[in-house]
């Protein structure tokens, strides 16, 4: 199992130490798990890594690589987030730390005349202005060079209809290939919760992202998938990946990709999938 998206107490809204999460990922049966916690960045400083604590990171990956050399391969990764104006920032990040893999996403939304949007306020999430800036802010992420794959583009189908979301999506699928950036398939849709139209309630069980009507669209346009868990706690270590590509590939989806000192490395999905619930092979 690959799982390309995970946090840890770096993240401060996330629990559980790195040796933690990789000793839940081995029990899980990942065997390739890259920790992507929050990048510094200058805002909601408090919800991720400091620029301080990065040294002390990586040598806890580095610590956990050489501890469980043989049982699972550990990648360096981080998440990064995307906002206009954030290049100058997140470019000195990538040039200051050699990663195998940047995560670009996108948290915060700037709207005119409103307080700054959280991607996880579902009731601010179908706003016309909203929708406007953020699908912008995606444009810009995705020409921006900086990123190996898009975290979690779909998100706002937790709040916001599912023909929406794909009208304003298409006009940009084009520039995940033709920029070498892969589409993540974030496994955390399918634990989080969704904002109920009607009684405007959040509900819990219901599969809201990755989009599954999507799927066949981005694969038509020879778009790289990367796949995650986005665990925020070790008990979530490898959830939902196996239920995720199982559904999936019906669709036609047939290779995962993870990252590797940047480099994307494609595996068939048969492969991928091969690793029973115990880990074995």
């Amino acid at each position: 199992m690959i799982d390309s998206h995970s946090h840890t107490f770096y993240s401060k809204h996330a629990v559980g130490t790195v040796d933690e999460l990789v000793r839940a990922s081995i029990k899980a049966g990942v065997s390739i798990l890259t920790i992507t916690d929050h990048a510094p960045f200058t805002v909601d400083r408090d919800n991720r890594l400091r620029l301080s604590e990065l040294d002390r990171y990586f040598a806890d990956i580095l610590q956990a690589q050489q501890s469980y050399q043989g049982q699972i391969q550990i990648l360096r990764g981080l998440e990064f987030d995307y906002m206009p104006g954030s290049d100058v920032y997140n470019r000195e990040l990538l040039d200051r730390y050699e990663l195998d893999f940047a995560i670009g996403s996108i948290h915060y939304v700037e709207v005119p005349g409103e307080p700054m949007v959280k991607v996880w306020e579902l009731p601010r999430l179908a706003g016309q202005a909203f929708l406007d800036r953020y699908f912008a802010d995606l444009e810009a992420l995705l020409d921006s060079g900086l990123f190996d794959a898009v975290g979690h583009a779909d998100t706002l189908l937790r709040g916001v209809p599912e023909e929406v979301v794909l009208r304003r999506l298409e006009p940009l699928l084009g520039l995940f290939a033709r920029n070498g950036v892969a589409y993540e398939l974030n496994a955390s849709g399918l634990r989080k919760s969704s904002l109920d139209p009607e009684s405007g309630c959040e509900l819990q069980g219901l599969w809201s992202y990755p989009s599954r009507l999507l799927l066949p669209q981005l694969i038509a346009h020879d778009v790289a998938f990367t796949v995650g868990s986005d665990a925020h706690d070790p008990r979530d270590a490898g959830e939902g990946i196996r239920e995720l590509l199982h559904a999936l590939q019906p669709l036609g989806l047939q290779r995962i990709s993870y990252f590797q000192h940047r480099r994307r490395i494609d595996v068939p999905l048969g492969d991928a999938m091969a690793i029973n619930m115990k880990g074995e092979v």
